[in-house]
């Protein structure tokens, strides 16, 4: 009876936000579903600390074409960081819109959000992975543009034209999985994968749809733009949560740790380095400390992307490597949550009440910088101990631009600290309690992450904290120095969203010269025919597998 109840966990933790959503227009009932709303995202967090992974399986044939969920230990820990940030958010939430009608118009959204994101982590198969991903995705458009101004629709427009990219994308690279696999489990497609010809476009296909997500350098323009203009709690989760989401797809659909490929492996280590300075050198100059922080999810996500790499170049050891990906992940979401949702209680409060908000920004902004007995401690470590497995010179490099990088977050969040400094102007709304206790409670649990895993507490104790303090020393004498230099005043903030702009006149230049150049015809004919193609197959396919 035990085991049942557990195991149904697992299902009402997607279950519980996607029926409160319609339960939300019924007038009469509405206060007591609000009272129980920011408590949805519990069952999940339950499931994820009581459910063993690799042990429960459910199967529902009659759904779609036949939809199967259940925990590994890769989608257990990403449901406990993602369960555990939504849950936290979602109290905040209550206090942060005190409006009854507020609350209504942004649990909406945010419930069928949170759906979405457990849904696809606890998906095993194709369909419903592909059906809650862009649940995630669309409804997250509420998110971005829920204060409405005309900053918020502009970054609402570029996050959801990326988003439908990212859809189709993602739509032709399952149905190539699926019918190259003719199955719908993760392991059945990573198979057919790894054994197509067609192997390298599919890879592609599946980089840029999941990269749009996991904010690759080049997609990443939604990420400083959405999270200026989003509420606090929305920031939070977009952030901490679903940036993680497509971290979670390349290490679900990747034929990593399966085959060995020198030019994937160089395309993602490069790029994730590449993000990781950008969003360092974009970060510095920002003024706005959610913007910054928008960056700084941009660098830690290039480190992922960077391991991610690693998975081409060493397969053999993928099976250490994902650990650290995952690990990776649960640090970076909670404390970059952590970050967001303090920053957004840095409103008109009192001299006492900024320098006690301040010293609790002070814990997650640690982390990040890889403090002794931190959890950045152990992740930074664990990144080092992979890049040790290269051969040299490759490790010698590696392990420099890994210290350049953290020399380069720990800069990031002295600028942060600086910017929302007791003394500086107000920012974000007023702190009272209970905006606060949640907050209090995500920071005890950072505090407690390192201790609390049995393979992190061992590395504790293991590792020296003396050559973790060294970048800190570094970023403080750089600190130092450039706080010195007037002319380092004067520098211009660059624009969020930064490269949009090349972008924008492009797509402006296609329109205005397309139909001269009969570009838009051409590209008509091309995609019309191809999709007709892919629909044609996708209808065949599943008229086989209904018969």
């Amino acid at each position: 009876m035990y085991e049942k109840f557990v195991e149904s966990l697992l299902l009402f933790g997607v279950l519980w936000p996607l029926m409160s959503v319609p339960v939300l227009a019924v007038k009469k009932i509405r206060a007591v579903v609000l009272s129980l709303v920011p408590w949805a995202a519990l069952p999940a967090l339950l499931a994820a600390l009581f459910v063993s992974p690799d042990t429960f399986h459910l199967e529902f044939p009659w759904l779609i074409l036949g939809v199967q969920i259940g925990l590994d230990t890769t989608g257990s820990l990403f449901l406990l960081g993602s369960s555990l940030l939504w849950l936290v958010a979602a109290l905040y939430t209550k206090a942060y819109f005190p409006e009854e009608k507020k609350q209504v118009s942004f649990y909406s959204f945010f419930l069928l959000t949170m759906a979405g994101n457990f849904g696809l982590i606890v998906s095993q198969d194709i369909f419903s992975f592909y059906l809650f991903f862009t649940l995630m995705s669309l409804a997250s458009y509420g998110l971005v543009v829920f204060n409405r101004d005309n900053k918020a629709f502009h970054a609402g427009l570029v996050y959801i034209v990326l988003v439908v990219i990212g859809e189709v994308m993602l739509f032709v690279a399952f149905l190539l999985l699926a019918q190259i696999s003719d199955a719908t489990s993760f392991e059945a497609l990573r198979s057919g994968l790894t054994n197509t010809p067609d192997k390298n476009f599919i890879i592609f296909l599946l980089f840029i749809a999941f990269g749009i997500k996991a904010g690759v350098i080049g997609l990443h323009v939604w990420l400083p733009l959405a999270h200026p203009v989003a509420p606090t709690p929305a920031s939070a989760v977009l952030s901490g949560a679903m940036i993680n989401a497509g971290l979670l797809g390349w290490l679900r659909f990747l034929p990593l740790g399966e085959i060995f490929s020198v030019n994937w492996a160089l395309s993602f280590i490069v790029l994730g380095i590449a993000a990781q300075f950008y969003g360092v050198i974009a970060g510095v100059t920002q003024r706005n400390p959610k913007t910054l922080l928008a960056y700084s999810s941009i660098s830690q996500m290039g480190i992922m992307t960077m391991l991610t790499g690693f998975g081409f170049y060493l397969p053999q050891y993928w099976e250490s490597i994902v650990v650290g990906i995952t690990f990776f992940a649960l640090h970076h979401g909670l404390n970059k949550g952590a970050l967001f949702l303090g920053v957004g209680m840095l409103g008109d409060t009192n001299r006492q009440q900024r320098y006690a908000l301040w010293f609790g920004l002070l814990i997650p902004a640690l982390a990040l910088a890889a403090f002794p007995y931190s959890s950045g401690m152990v992740a930074k470590y664990l990144v080092k101990d992979y890049i040790n497995y290269f051969p040299t010179p490759w490790s010698t490099l590696l392990g420099m631009l890994l210290f350049v990088g953290t020399l380069g977050t720990t800069l990031l969040m002295i600028r942060l600290l600086y910017l929302v400094r007791p003394s500086s102007t107000p920012f974000g709304v007023k702190a009272n309690v209970p905006l606060l206790w949640p907050w209090v409670l995500l920071l005890g649990i950072i505090l407690t992450l390192p201790f609390i895993l049995e393979a992190s507490l061992e590395l504790i104790y293991k590792l020296s904290p003396l050559p973790f303090l060294y970048p800190l020393l570094v970023a403080i004498v750089i600190t130092f120095v450039i706080g010195k230099t007037k002319k380092i005043k004067n520098i211009q903030p660059i624009p969020a969203g930064d490269i949009i702009i090349y972008y924008e006149r492009i797509l402006f230049y296609i329109i205005k010269y397309g139909k001269k150049l009969n570009l838009v015809l051409h590209c008509y004919r091309y995609f019309g025919f191809r999709t007709r193609h892919f629909i044609t197959k996708l209808s065949n396919t599943i008229t086989a597998w209904i018969q």
